[in-house]
């Protein structure tokens, strides 16, 4: 169920005594004590009416055993402030699963924070006909998370669906773009049964040619929609040759669908990091057509919600934010250290920007782009050094990598670090 689903139900369909049997459950009382509160007899009318909730939420008791916890997990993701620890207490199975915040969340994760109205946004357009989603944000934002969801989608409407990271694809297939071609091609090939072979691969014409004619042959013997989606894109940045004969084709293949019944039926999604940027043509590349996203920080809101699924006091959010904003992984990986780690959160903000903090590798790689990269490190150096934000004259090649870094905010024309993190660890070491 998402942010809207749930909106809805919550706001129309529950009856006056749900409503108040709801509030009672979430601070964590009992069924007898709820009962009382309502002025019943026995506790069953307080079962009665959680079981009904439950099914309203999508939780039915008869396949949903574990309906109860369903329902205070869902309320600690989109009504945080309704959720008490003690309720959290009796699904203790939320704090004793807690993964090291490392790569995508699994579908079924009690902490992938939906991003309303995102996800329902991408859904309604991976619908349309040769729709093309492409998601962009710094490193470590939650793109591969969210990708995983719009394809979770696109298999509940029946759509086939193809998965590729880049950074996956050995380096020998960046050689050419002949080479890179047939490997993508032989990638989608053996995740479909229906695509033609690479036999039918024509070594006469040019591999761009080759690789559309191919894979329409691919789209017009396919039943149905396919999901192409394509992850880490960024990683061809570094080799001009294949991303100016690849984004070239797959704004191509997009454009195609206006005209062609056949090119409908493939629906895109291109996720990229922001941090590296090749040369590319923004006239010729993929990333200015389509239905755009750009991942940003959780507000306070969302943080609160994920402290409370960690079984943590709402006390902390405040002081996590005043150091790393809404940052999904750097609020994560707090929240990660003082569950799991037992760490103490005033020790653990102290040593932040230290390089024996819980940030350092996160921060070592900002680093290590501002040593190989003077002019973006002078204008860097001159914005954490200054106390106020500093009044934006022009929009410089600079100042554009460090919001796409997601290291600097722009704000009515001035601009200043994104959080006290980057201030205080860069003042130091630019």
């Amino acid at each position: 169920m998402n942010q809207l689903e749930f909106e809805r139900v919550y706001q129309y369909e529950l009856t006056p005594k749900q409503k108040k049997v709801l509030p009672l459950f979430l601070a964590g009382q009992t069924d007898e004590q709820i009962a009382r509160e309502l002025g019943a007899t026995h506790r069953s009318t307080a079962s009665h009416q959680l079981r009904n909730i439950s099914t309203k939420f999508g939780f039915p008791p008869e396949t949903e055993p574990d309906y109860r916890c369903n329902l205070i997990e869902i309320f600690a993701k989109y009504k945080p402030e309704l959720v008490s620890l003690k309720a959290l207490d009796k699904c203790g199975h939320i704090v004793q699963n807690i993964r090291f915040p490392e790569g995508p969340e699994p579908i079924n994760s009690a902490f992938y924070q939906e991003r309303f109205p995102i996800e329902s946004r991408c859904d309604s357009a991976m619908k349309e006909p040769g729709a093309l989603i492409r998601i962009k944000a710094p490193k470590q934002m939650g793109k591969t998370s969210l990708l995983k969801r719009i394809r979770a989608e696109a298999k509940k409407n029946n759509y086939s669906t193809v998965y590729l990271n880049f950074s996956l694809i050995e380096t020998n297939k960046f050689t050419s773009a002949n080479d890179f071609l047939r490997s993508f091609y032989a990638y989608i090939m053996n995740q479909l049964p229906s695509a033609p072979p690479l036999q039918s691969w024509n070594q006469d014409i040019p591999s761009m040619v080759n690789c559309t004619l191919t894979f329409r042959e691919l789209l017009k013997q396919l039943d149905g929609i396919l999901v192409l989606a394509l992850d880490e894109v960024d990683k061809l940045f570094e080799y001009p040759e294949i991303y100016e004969n690849f984004f070239p084709m797959l704004r191509n293949w997009n454009e195609n669908a206006n005209e062609s019944e056949i090119w409908e039926r493939l629906r895109l999604v291109v996720a990229h990091s922001t941090e590296d940027y090749g040369r590319l043509d923004i006239n010729r590349s993929p990333f200015n057509v389509g239905f755009p996203v750009r991942l940003e920080e959780f507000t306070e809101e969302q943080v609160k919600s994920l402290a409370i699924r960690h079984g943590l006091d709402s006390k902390v959010i405040l002081p996590i934010m005043s150091v790393v904003g809404g940052h999904p992984y750097l609020v994560r990986l707090a929240l990660y250290y003082l569950v799991c780690q037992d760490a103490e959160l005033g020790q653990l903000l102290k040593e932040a920007t230290t390089d024996t903090g819980i940030y350092t590798e996160h921060l070592r790689r900002h680093l290590e782009t501002f040593q190989e990269h003077e002019e973006l490190r002078t204008v860097f150096r001159q914005i954490v050094n200054n106390n106020q934000p500093i009044k934006l004259e022009i929009k410089n090649r600079q100042i554009y990598q460090l919001d796409s870094m997601g290291l600097i905010k722009i704000s009515n024309n001035f601009v200043m670090p994104s959080c006290r993190l980057y201030q205080e660890y860069f003042c130091d070491r630019l």
